[in-house]
Order: structure tokens, then C-alpha cells, then sequence
């Protein structure tokens, strides 16, 4: 599992484009007919898929064909086309690279619907967005075209049975040739379906496209190895990247990656959650990507740094939920647990007395933080893992090359401390040891939050003496959780359908009790307090 993670980057995955476009042009002599039959075609095959499919990709390529001067029709936005909620609607000038999605691919079906309009992939530029993916962010959007004198509906049954179309709803068609269409982009989880001469239809989505098109880290493949081995080479610093644009209504899942692992490794759970429409109109997907070959003291540090530069950043006033996998859970179980000076110098006598500013001293000695609200641990290794302290393990160890700042100032550090054991600066693999100073001393602590624990379980052993591969289960339990759940996979399966599912409970349960909180607090605001704000009347 380790090693097919690198091959899941979330990188375009040929994006069902269309050939080169034609030219915008002012001639749309005939479309206003087509589109009205295309639409008709979709109305009357609702319920029948294959023709329905049939249906979906004529229209789609009828659309696609003229696709820049429609773009230039809904260039500025305004509710055209049926599409009458402003919010729902797109602006293609401030996107770029509007790439049409011609079929759907098979996938989990929450993430398309078949209807009225073309999907495409809008890409959007964010210069200026410290958390956006490299290349920007990439929406999902439809382009929702109809002529502009629309006829009257026709009855449901009718187009049910299939029945001739009366002669009104085909002779509005006719004059629409001269004045043509009507267009909007539009966000499809927004604008779900539009009135047309057909009655009610569904808009057309697929989110499936933007994901696979989505580069969240912009990094090859090969790049979670270079990570692990060569951590002083990683580009830029550790940070929090967004999947999409920030959304302040929304509470972030942040997805913490683990040992040789880069953020593409969350893809197949990415495209389940938001398969799930209660979890899109809920939450939105952060990522923290840091290189996993560097002490595990050091990338809780960074996490840390991280998640304070987002907040300062969104201005965030909500609490985050983190979901960490295997040295990941290891990452975020420090965030809500606290060691200090005392248990810090069981990992490294004489720590307490570095300056507040050492970095070492500040891996080691820290307080929770207050804006997480609950933890989801992923097959972790509370207590280490075997693997990293066998001969693997070692051999790994003489691989890793840290960066000399990282070194340097270790080094400076070490020289002011007395009575250490040993001047080799840890890797990660080191951190995974069952006999990691730094693991057990966390693993003492208990979390400042509700978290839970979803551990894996190949089936070779019983409850106790089993594995996912990686991590024993032993290892992976954790007493302080509010539940656990024991799935029969291996350790990247964080993506079978039980922790799905377990993984959408938890996160619901946690909506849930925010939306419950935040109402009391507004009650509790309206509600006048005896005594304030009034004056004291005597009897008359």
C-alpha cells in the first residue's frame, strides 16, 4: 500500500475534453431548433437510461461545439436560462481553461447527474491565495443553454409515454431562430434543476472531473519518495493546501497524510465524501502536505505553524475536524494533547532550558490548540510499529538525508544540553519505533477533544495479535477514543466502505453538535439577562 500511494496523485486523468474548439462566431443559425429537440430528447428519456446516456451526449456535444461564443453569451453573469439564483451563477471571465466534459466516466454516483447543459472544468487562478494548489483551483461548473423564447411546458405523461409534442411547444422553437439562446455558468450543486418548455429538469454535474483534474500539490509522482529521503529538497514550506476556494460557512476536514504519502494519496476518499451531498454542503477538504522523512516532533511542529497561517489567513472562527492516516494520526494526536517541560525531558534532558524560540524545544514542548473541534485517527500507530524498528526499518534510516539547517541547528542546540545519550538526529522512521521516546511520551497523554479510531485488521490473528500490515492492532487502539471501529483491510484501506461510512458518521456528529452549540449561543444572545440593560421600578 506504502508504495502504490504513489501512484495516486491527484493528477488530470484525461479529462473527457472534446476536440480543439472552433472560433467564437456571431452564427448560431439552426441552434435554437437542435437545442430545443436535444433538450425535448432529455425530457423524454428521464427514465430510460440507456437512451437518456444517448440523449446526454448529443446535447452535450451540441453545446460543446459552440462552446466559446456561448461562454461570451453568459460573459457577465445573469440569470439567463432558467437559472434564476444569482448565487448559483459563475463569471467564465474570471476563469480560464473552461474545459468541456463530453462523457462521464463510471464512478460513485453522487458525483454526476444527467440534465440540461454541458459540465465542464473551469479553472481559477489564485495568485494570491497562499492555500491554493499550485496551478489554482478547478471547479465544477455547467454551462445551461436554452432558447430564449421558450415555449410551454409539456405534460409529464406525454413525455413519459413518449407521445408527439403538441403543436405549440414546437412552433416557439421555429422563432426562436432568429434571437437564438439564453446562457449561464452555473455551479451545479447550487443550481439543481431549471424550468425549460419540457417541465422541470435536472441541471447536468459531474464532479467527478474537477477532482481528477485537481494537481492540489503540483508534484510528480516520484515526489512522496524524494520526501521521505531527501526532506531538505521539498519545495517551499509545509502547508495547508484547499481543495477548493475557502467557503467561512463551512467546516474544514483537514487530511493529514502520512509516510511516504503526498495528498494525492486521499483521492479515493476525496471522491466518496463528496460523492455525499450532506458532506459538500457542510465541509470542506484542506490538506496538509509536508515532507515525511524529517523528525515526527518536527512535522507536529509544522502542522502546527501550518494550520496558524490558514486561520490567519481565512479568518476562521470555527473549529477544524483533522482525519490523520498512520505517522499522520501521530501528527494530529499532538495537536490536541499536551507535553510538558517535565515529560519533555524524558525525551531530551535539558530541552526545558533551550529558549522559547528553539525550534527543537517547541517540537517538544507544547500546549493543544482550541480550534479543533474532534479527531479521526486512520489505522495509527499510537504505540509504533515493528516495521520501523526491524531491519527495514534501519536500512531505510541510512537512506534519509536530512537538510543541513535542520542539522545545523540541532547540532547547536545538542551542544547546549548535557548528559545526552546520543547526537543522531531521528528521522520519521525512528519516530514510528515502538521505542520512540517522543511516541510513548504522547501516547501518556490524553486528548483535549473527542476523537475516534478506525483501525485495519487483515483477518491473521485475533482481536489482539492482528494487523492491517503495517500496524498492530494493538498498537492502533487508543482507550481515550469515544468509539472504534475494526475494518477488514490492510493499512491504506481508509477507503473501504465501512470506514467510509464510519468516517461520514463522525464528521455528521460533529456538524451536528456545532449547529446545536451555535444555536444555543444565539438563543442565549437574544434572551435578555435579568437586570441588564433595565431600570429597577418601584411600586406604583
Amino acid at each position: 500500500m506504502v508504495m502504490a500511494s504513489l501512484a495516486l496523485t491527484l493528477a488530470l486523468a484525461g479529462c473527457q475534453s472534446t476536440a480543439p474548439l472552433p472560433a467564437p462566431h456571431a452564427d448560431s443559425t439552426g441552434l435554437a431548433p437542435a437545442l430545443a429537440e436535444s433538450i425535448g430528447a432529455l425530457a423524454r428519456n428521464r427514465n430510460r437510461p440507456e437512451a437518456l446516456a444517448r440523449s446526454e451526449a448529443r446535447h452535450r456535444r451540441l453545446l460543446a461545439e459552440r462552446l466559446p461564443a456561448l461562454l461570451a453569451d453568459a460573459t457577465p453573469p445573469r440569470r439567463a436560462a432558467g437559472v434564476k439564483d444569482e448565487e448559483a451563477l459563475r463569471d467564465p471571465a474570471e476563469l480560464s481553461d473552461i474545459t468541456p466534459v463530453t462523457r462521464t466516466r463510471a464512478g460513485a454516483s453522487g458525483l454526476r447527474r444527467a440534465g440540461v447543459g454541458l459540465p465542464v472544468v473551469a479553472r481559477l487562478p489564485a495568485p494570491r491565495d497562499p492555500n491554493a494548489p499550485r496551478a489554482g483551483y478547478h471547479l465544477s461548473a455547467t454551462l445551461v443553454v436554452q432558447p430564449d423564447a421558450a415555449p410551454e411546458p409539456v405534460g409529464p405523461a406525454r413525455l413519459a409515454a413518449g407521445a408527439p409534442q403538441p403543436r405549440g411547444a414546437t412552433t416557439r422553437a421555429s422563432v426562436a431562430q432568429t434571437g437564438c439562446c439564453e446562457a449561464a455558468l452555473v455551479d451545479p450543486t447550487e443550481a439543481e434543476q431549471v424550468p425549460t418548455a419540457f417541465g422541470r429538469l435536472p441541471v447536468a454535474m459531474d464532479l467527478r472531473a474537477p477532482i481528477a483534474a485537481t494537481k492540489s500539490t503540483g508534484v510528480r509522482p516520484t515526489t512522496a519518495l524524494a520526501n521521505l529521503l531527501r526532506p531538505g529538497r521539498f519545495t517551499g514550506q509545509p502547508r495547508i493546501v484547499f481543495l477548493q476556494p475557502y467557503e467561512p460557512d463551512k467546516t474544514p476536514l483537514v487530511l493529514v497524510h502520512g509516510l511516504l504519502s503526498t495528498p494525492g494519496v486521499w483521492k479515493p476518499l476525496v471522491t466518496q465524501l463528496l460523492a455525499d451531498p450532506r458532506i459538500r454542503d457542510c465541509c470542506q477538504l484542506w490538506f496538509f502536505y509536508y515532507p515525511t522523512g524529517q523528525p515526527v516532533p518536527l512535522s507536529a511542529l509544522q502542522l502546527r505553524s501550518a494550520l496558524d497561517d490558514a486561520v490567519a489567513h481565512t479568518g476562521l472562527d470555527g473549529p477544524m475536524i483533522l482525519i490523520g492516516h498512520s505517522m499522520g494520526g501521530i501528527l494530529s494526536r499532538a495537536q490536541v494533547s499536551r507535553i510538558a517541560p517535565k515529560q519533555a525531558e524524558a525525551i531530551l534532558p535539558g530541552v526545558s532550558g533551550l529558549s522559547d524560540y528553539n525550534r527543537v524545544r517547541r517540537a517538544l514542548i507544547f500546549e493543544p490548540r482550541t480550534d479543533i473541534s474532534r479527531v479521526v485517527f486512520l489505522f495509527t500507530p499510537h504505540r509504533g510499529s515493528r516495521l520501523a524498528a526491524n531491519s527495514l526499518g534501519a536500512f531505510a534510516i541510512r537512506l534519509i538525508r536530512l537538510p543541513d539547517t535542520l542539522l545545523n541547528e540541532t547540532e547547536h542546540a545538542l551542544d547546549q544540553l548535557a548528559g545526552i545519550e546520543s547526537r543522531r538526529m531521528p528521522t520519521s522512521i525512528h519516530g514510528l519505533s515502538p521505542r520512540s521516546r517522543f511516541l510513548r511520551a504522547l501516547d501518556a497523554t490524553t486528548p483535549t477533544v473527542p476523537v475516534h479510531n478506525i483501525v485495519g485488521n487483515r483477518g491473521r490473528g485475533d482481536g489482539t495479535r492482528g494487523s492491517d500490515g503495517v500496524v498492530p492492532v494493538a498498537s492502533a487502539r487508543l482507550p481515550a477514543s469515544e468509539s472504534e471501529l475494526v475494518v477488514p483491510t490492510g493499512h491504506g484501506g481508509f477507503d473501504h466502505p465501512e470506514a467510509v461510512a464510519e468516517l461520514k458518521r463522525v464528521i455528521l456528529l460533529d456538524v451536528a453538535a456545532q449547529s446545536a452549540e451555535a444555536a444555543v449561543d444565539e438563543r442565549a444572545a437574544a434572551s435578555p439577562i435579568p437586570g441588564r440593560n433595565s431600570v429597577a421600578k418601584g411600586p406604583k
